[in-house]
Parts: C-alpha cells; structure tokens; sequence
C-alpha cells in the first residue's frame, strides 16, 4: 500500500443550520447538549486545524502522529511502523484547498482550542462557541479588529454567513453589543443590511 498518496486531512467548516438550530432552541429555554456538544466538538477540532498549520504541522493521515513539516523537501511521518511522507507543497495546497490558514485570528482559535475542553457546563461551552464565532482577525500593528472569523468557521459565501451571525441571538447581550460595535469598523460593516454602530446608538 503506497502510504504516501495517503492524503492530508483537515477539520471541516461548520454547517450554519446546526448552530442555528442551537440558538433557536436555547432562546426557547431548552437546553439541547448533545446539539451544542456536536457543534463545540466541530468548532473544537476547526481549530484544532488551526493550530497545527499556525506550527507548521500535520497529522499523518495514516497513523494520526502529529509533526512538523519541512519547507524543505520530503517530511516523513515519525512513526517507525509508518511510511506515510508529504512534500511542503502538497501540505500548501491541502491548507488552501480545505480554507486551513488561520489569517490574523490565531489568538481566538488557540483560546477556544485551549478553553473548551476544560468546559464542563452547557452555559460554560455555548459562551466560549458565541465568543469564538463573534471573533475577529486582528491588525498585528494595532490590535484592531479588521474582519469577522465567519467564513473561517463556516460553510457557505462569505457575506452570507456574516449576516448569519449578525441575525443570531447572542447568549451574552454585552458581547453581542462588543461585537456589533466592533464590526462597525471592519470591512465586514458593508455586508450588514444596515450601519451596526448607529443600530446601537439610536437603542
């Protein structure tokens, strides 16, 4: 068995209708856990993805081991029973085919892959999905905001899973507020049907 045509694999994005059936259901005062552990788990292991590319790494598609791959080069799987082997390139384009670059946003995706495991409630894990999906790719310079994580967390065009996330309910008002106010001065603020900040001001 040729081991090394064994292609890479990434974590998928998230369906919107699966989180929105979550939302629904806790604004109707139903705690559903199975349906928020399934979309925490989703979100948990999209950032895992997120994390491993941020270090330059890849889990073998064969045997699961995690390492660090080459710019230059073959890197072969460190496993000693294992002959699986990727080339930089190829480890390039499964990052771009399967969307896997975490952009400015890094720091969000490492919280949340670090945070959700240790969460043990259902009000504990729907905050820190509501505050990961509410999150922005941030200017290095200036630590300012620039564009929504949407299109990194979920399926579907761009815009349209902006004004998805614009029209959930969030569980936290004041983050919810946070982030309405912080779109307001991103590129993203054009996607919205209207202006968020003058939303807020005129409450």
């Amino acid at each position: 068995m040729q081991t090394e045509h064994a292609k890479i694999r990434w974590a998928p994005r998230l369906r919107p209708q699966l989180l929105e059936r979550l939302y629904d259901s806790d604004a109707q005062g139903f705690r559903d856990v199975e349906l928020c552990d399934e979309a925490g788990m989703i979100l948990y292991m999209r950032c895992r993805t997120f994390v491993l590319v941020h270090q330059q790494q890849v889990e073998c598609p064969q045997c699961r081991t995690v390492f660090e791959v080459s710019p230059m080069g073959s890197s072969h799987c460190p496993d000693q029973d294992c002959d699986w082997c990727t080339t930089h390139a190829v480890y390039a384009t499964s990052i771009k085919n399967h969307y896997a670059f975490p952009g400015k946003a890094i720091g969000a995706f490492q919280s949340f892959y670090r945070r959700y495991p240790k969460a043990r409630t259902y009000t504990d894990k729907i905050l820190l999905i509501d505050q990961l999906i509410h999150s922005f790719h941030v200017d290095e310079k200036t630590g300012d905001p620039y564009k929504s994580v949407a299109s990194k967390l979920f399926e579907g065009n761009k815009k349209a899973v902006v004004r998805f996330l614009d029209d959930l309910s969030a569980r936290d008002p004041v983050e919810k507020q946070k982030w309405r106010l912080a779109i307001a001065a991103t590129i993203d603020r054009r996607v919205l049907r209207s202006d968020p900040l003058e939303t807020e001001q005129s409450r």
